[in-house]
């Protein structure tokens, strides 16, 4: 037997396999990447999460502020609800005296920083708002970053006037 092998048990044909050290090393270390996201994950956080519903047959703007406190930028990259046919991620500008709104592909998250989702601003649309989408509700949303992980946050539902 070479070194770094040992073999085990397997039902089947052979009645045994040969597997070596390399093959365990290889399959924990993909155990690590898969697990890398959920940690990168951990250094982001929301604050102040809310729906605002004008009326149940327009879209809804979500607000909030992510803030990641850890020590490399991230990247979100998109949004879902199962409260919303359609969660976008979009941002109001001003041109020349005119407001117009736009749908981003991404918004960056600076290293040990933040960035507001608020009025005039990046925002959530939830398009198509479900039957959840109400006053007084909570709803759940999954952000999505570039690096694979994700960040589930639950959403008040607020009326115009953020009550």
């Amino acid at each position: 037997m070479m070194p770094g092998t040992w073999f085990s048990p397997v039902a089947g044909r052979g009645g045994r396999r040969r597997t070596t050290l390399r093959t365990i090393l290889a399959a924990a270390g993909a155990l690590a990447v898969l697990q890398a996201p959920a940690a990168q994950a951990a250094a982001l956080h929301v604050e102040g999460p809310w729906l605002r519903l004008l009326i149940p047959s327009r879209p809804a703007a979500g607000y909030f502020v992510l803030h990641n406190d850890g020590d490399d930028a991230e990247t979100l990259v998109s949004a879902e609800s199962p409260a919303c046919a359609e969660l976008m991620l979009h941002r109001s500008t001003h041109d020349g005296g005119q407001e117009r709104m736009e749908m981003v592909q991404n918004v960056p998250v600076p290293a040990h920083g933040k960035v507001s989702f608020a009025p005039g601003g990046y925002h959530l649309m939830c398009m198509m708002p479900g039957a959840a989408v109400r006053r007084g509700n909570h709803v759940p949303v999954t952000f999505h970053f570039a690096d694979g992980a994700a960040l589930e946050v639950m959403f008040v539902v607020k009326g115009p006037n953020g009550q």
